[in-house]
């Protein structure tokens, strides 16, 4: 009777155990349940459309997002494979995509045209990833309607096509303007002196002498002509440059030695040149004929002013925060009007009496093509001061 007694309260005990375990698996159950509905409301009304693909590319699980973008019943599991969404043009290019990212493993990105229920067409964006769980495989895809956004891009582009245009015709304008009114001058100049030299030539006993300046007076006219050619060229056709390690003292000095012996104004010339400076990435060329520009800028600012005592200074050294060598040409003429700061690098602005104004724009864009900038001190006078900057080679 103890030992019945005794098997029946023990059997009570496991009754209970086995009660409140199986209790506290219904709130965990519950629990479960509750966490996966909330994660399958989120899914169902996430903005992003997603969609899950089973092995075969049909589509096996669809939220409300992804409906409403492919024009899909919801509730309808007709396993309609994916492929018919996508145009057969790019069907070749979907199934290599889901290749690669079933042997990669990795999500996969691309841009298709998708096509919906009604045959109506949108651009879209997808993230593709394959997973495996077992035995069985299955595709997730998120998908976004980017038309509006490639409309956008395609406005932005034909906006920025239409402004180059309009942009080329102002300067083709500009330039022809400049062309006639440069020309003029030397071609006035050379009916004249060719004028002359016949009429020289047409006398009983003709003046040599005469003919030939009548003669070298067209050639001098006849040269500026093709410098003003030249120097719209050298504006209008910039293309793709050659670069090299160059040494920039190396090139200052023979410039400089260059400008000197150009010019009849005799000027005082100091150089500064940092000991050591490494080589600069540059086309040789174009960084001679940017020194060689300024120096003479600054030369016949110097001459015209009647500068008494004509002097340029030179300075080159490193600028560590970018890893690029600067140069500082500066000289003691009447300098540059703050007025004329803004205008100075644009094309076809000049202060000289002679030339078109295309020197400083060509020479800003030649530095620029070589990984630098130019720029003017903005402090008025005494003298001008230009600064550029070129990259180390190394």
């Amino acid at each position: 009777m103890r030992a019945a007694l005794h098997a029946t309260d023990g059997g009570e005990d496991v009754l209970l155990r086995l009660e409140r375990r199986n209790r506290e698996l219904e709130r965990m159950v519950a629990a479960a349940t509750k966490v996966r509905d909330h994660y399958v409301d989120l899914y169902e009304s996430a903005p992003i459309a997603c969609l899950t693909l089973d092995a075969k590319g049909a589509i096996a699980d669809v939220n409300l997002s992804a409906c409403s973008l492919l024009g899909l019943e919801r509730g309808k599991k007709d396993h309609r494979a994916f492929e018919s969404h996508i145009p057969k043009e790019d069907v070749k290019y979907w199934r290599q995509l889901l290749k690669h990212a079933k042997q990669s493993g990795h999500q996969q990105g691309c841009e298709l045209t998708l096509r919906r229920i009604d045959g109506t067409r949108f651009q879209a964006s997808l993230e593709i990833r394959y997973a495996e769980v077992g035995s069985a495989s299955a595709i997730s895809i998120v998908l976004a309607d980017i038309s509006n956004q490639k409309r956008r891009e395609k406005d932005t582009m034909d906006w920025r096509k239409e402004m180059a245009e309009l942009r080329k015709m102002q300067i083709a304008a500009q330039t022809a303007t400049a062309i006639a009114h440069e020309l003029n001058q030397p071609l006035l100049a050379i009916s004249n002196y060719s004028e002359a030299a016949v009429k020289f030539l047409g006398a009983e006993s003709p003046d040599l002498h005469k003919v030939t300046k009548a003669v070298q007076g067209c050639q001098r006219q006849a040269h500026r002509a093709g410098e003003t050619i030249h120097e719209l060229l050298d504006y209008l056709s910039l293309k793709e440059i050659q670069v090299e390690a160059i040494n920039l003292n190396e090139i200052i000095g023979q410039v400089v030695d260059a400008a000197r012996s150009e010019h009849e104004l005799q000027f005082d010339s100091v150089l500064l040149l940092e000991d050591g400076l490494p080589p600069v990435l540059a086309n040789r060329i174009h960084v001679e004929k940017v020194i060689f520009n300024l120096l003479r800028n600054g030369i016949e600012a110097m001459h015209e002013s009647e500068v008494p005592q004509p002097s340029i200074t030179v300075t080159v050294y490193t600028k560590g925060d970018v890893n690029s060598a600067q140069v500082t040409i500066q000289d003691n003429g009447p300098g540059v009007k703050e007025e004329n700061l803004q205008q100075l690098f644009k094309p076809f602005f000049t202060t000289k009496v002679k030339g078109i104004g295309m020197g400083l724009a060509v020479s800003r864009s030649l530095i620029e093509a070589n990984g630098g900038q130019l720029w003017i001190d903005p402090s008025e006078g005494p003298g001008a001061t230009f600064h550029l900057t070129l990259p180390f080679a190394s």
